[in-house]
């Protein structure tokens, strides 16, 4: 500032930078590339969806693999629909590679399983985030959070197999997968469709096992200690010991079968109950046939076999049938129907050539062809359908078909057999004439006793003629005769042996006749009590005397 002549100041503006500036702009600098620094080294964001975040806290839960540090949790909050939890985790920087579509996240905390105690380590540090590196696919914007690792890595060499079962709680993930004994896999998952009302199993069978796998295989579930008690018999199994306690599932060609070809991944199959129920799945082909039972089917269960003297023949497919459109009177004369499906490769390949089975049944009807229940199984009462032929079988005068099925006539058979034969061979003896052949029994045992007094007066009169004084005056031959007479008529008086055994069997026939009347009229009221308990009858009741 200058002052001129006149007295007035003058003001010069300085155009110069201040040097107290300085220090702000180089904290604005070194903060700018603080955050540029931070956000372009910073790691990928990763979202995962649980249903359960227990363990896991934000800024302290880390997510590691194998063993090393690769992020942190950096939140865990709720859905908006409140039944899931969203954790939001920040990897480290570089670990971008570590993030593909068969990526896999689990949380690892102490676990008891089948394979021993797992997780100690956290007992002490916390749970923990395992991440698994994938290889194959993009990035998804979320991942599913396990509860336990998956049992084959997803880049593992072998073939994934989709098994199908109506039965639940069969498999469980962790289950052996068994080729003939021998452990070739595991089970993966086990989930229910509710679209196919059926249980899922995957299955995951390592190479070089996998060529294994073809399509004429055919799985079943391999229990530790099976018990059967089936139309045809008791059997009892036991498997390995790794299946001993927990169960698996094992696969094999059937016996007879060629191999196939190379089974897909994810290829869809179904699980039976055990090794021989496989069977069933090599008989495709099958003639409906129906079948009409006056017997009482309890015990035939569906899966019972058909037999023809021994040999299979087919199966019991629905016990009772409802045949659309038949109806029947609840009669004495009422039959329940039954559905067989003949399978004819059963017979066909123990005999070779070209078998007509349809037409040689068609015939076999004409000549006796009858269908029976028989008792398969005493302890459990289960039955089985018994073709043969019958010599006395009445004619079949039927319908040939009901229904558009074919029938095949039947007959009583079995215990119901045997009970009927019994009960004719009981109605002849009931219509035999017993009761006048006790009364003339009775009266034959009351002149018996009468002629027997008669000989006793004559033995008396003969003793009386012996011991007089006129027997010493007849000739010499005359009384030697009249003294064997004597001793003869003595062997048959009251108190000798003869005597007494003619009285003893007389008296044990009036007996038995006496005993055998009561049966003979509970026979008369009830053909059958000899084979069914007949009630006891009521006491008699006195009646008033008449006024």
């Amino acid at each position: 500032m200058t002052e001129n002549n006149h007295g007035v100041a003058k003001v010069d503006q300085i155009k110069r930078w201040s040097p107290v500036w300085i220090i702000p702009l180089v904290t604005v600098l070194i903060g700018a590339w603080i955050l540029f620094y931070h956000f372009s080294h910073q790691g990928p964001e990763v979202t995962l969806i649980t249903t359960n975040a227990e363990g896991i806290e934000g800024g302290k839960t880390a997510i590691k693999s194998r063993s090393v540090d690769v992020g942190v949790v950096e939140s865990a909050v709720l859905t908006d629909d409140l039944h899931h939890v969203e954790i939001k985790a920040r990897l480290n920087a570089g670990m971008e590679k570590l993030l593909h579509g068969d990526s896999a996240f689990w949380v690892v905390k102490p676990q008891v399983g089948r394979e021993g105690i797992t997780g100690l380590g956290t007992l002490l540090s916390g749970a923990y985030i395992e991440l698994q590196p994938g290889s194959k696919g993009e990035k998804p914007e979320q991942y599913k959070l396990l509860d336990s690792p998956p049992l084959a890595p997803p880049d593992a060499k072998g073939i994934r197999i989709v098994l199908d079962s109506t039965k639940a709680g069969q498999l469980n993930p962790g289950d052996p997968v068994l080729f003939r004994g021998y452990r070739v896999g595991s089970v993966e998952t086990s989930s229910f469709d509710a679209d196919k009302r059926a249980m899922q199993y995957q299955l995951f069978v390592a190479a070089p096992y996998d060529r294994l796998v073809t399509s004429n295989v055919r799985f079943w579930k391999d229990s530790g200690i099976a018990v059967e008690m089936s139309a045809s018999g008791m059997r009892v199994e036991m498997g390995s010991l790794t299946t001993l306690f927990s169960g698996g599932v094992s696969f094999d060609v059937p016996d007879g079968w060629e191999l196939g070809v190379p089974a897909e991944n994810k290829a869809e199959y179904h699980l039976y109950d055990d090794q021989r129920s496989i069977q069933d799945s090599l008989y495709t082909t099958h003639l409906d046939f129906l079948m009409f039972f006056s017997d009482s089917i309890r015990g035939l269960q569906p899966g019972a076999p058909v037999e023809f003297r021994g040999i299979r023949l087919g199966t019991v497919a629905q016990a009772p049938y409802t045949v659309p459109g038949w109806n029947q009177s609840l009669n004495t004369d009422y039959r329940i129907p039954v559905l067989v499906r003949i399978e004819p490769d059963r017979f066909v390949n123990r005999l070779g050539g070209d078998f007509d089975i349809r037409q040689h049944l068609r015939d076999g009807k004409k000549r006796g062809l009858r269908a029976s229940l028989k008792t398969g199984n005493l302890l459990s009462g289960s039955l089985y359908i018994d073709l043969d032929f019958y010599d006395n079988a009445p004619q079949y005068k039927g319908p040939e078909k009901v229904a558009g099925l074919e029938i095949i006539p039947t007959v009583s058979g079995g215990l119901s057999q045997i009970q009927q034969k019994l009960m004719d061979a009981l109605d002849k003896i009931n219509n035999l004439p017993l009761n006048p052949m006790i009364n003339q029994a009775t009266g034959t045992l009351k002149e018996s006793q009468r002629t027997l007094r008669e000989l006793q007066k004559t033995l008396d009169n003969v003793n009386k003629i012996t011991a007089s004084p006129s027997m010493q005056q007849l000739p010499q031959d005359m009384q030697q005769t009249l003294r064997e007479l004597n001793r003869s008529m003595k062997g048959l008086q009251p108190g000798s042996p003869a005597y007494n055994k003619l009285v003893g069997d007389m008296q044990r026939l009036d007996q038995v006749l006496r005993e055998l009347q009561p049966v003979l009229k509970t026979l008369n009221q009830k053909s059958n009590a000899l084979v069914f308990e007949a009630k006891p009858g009521e006491d008699p009741q006195p009646k008033r005397a008449k006024q």
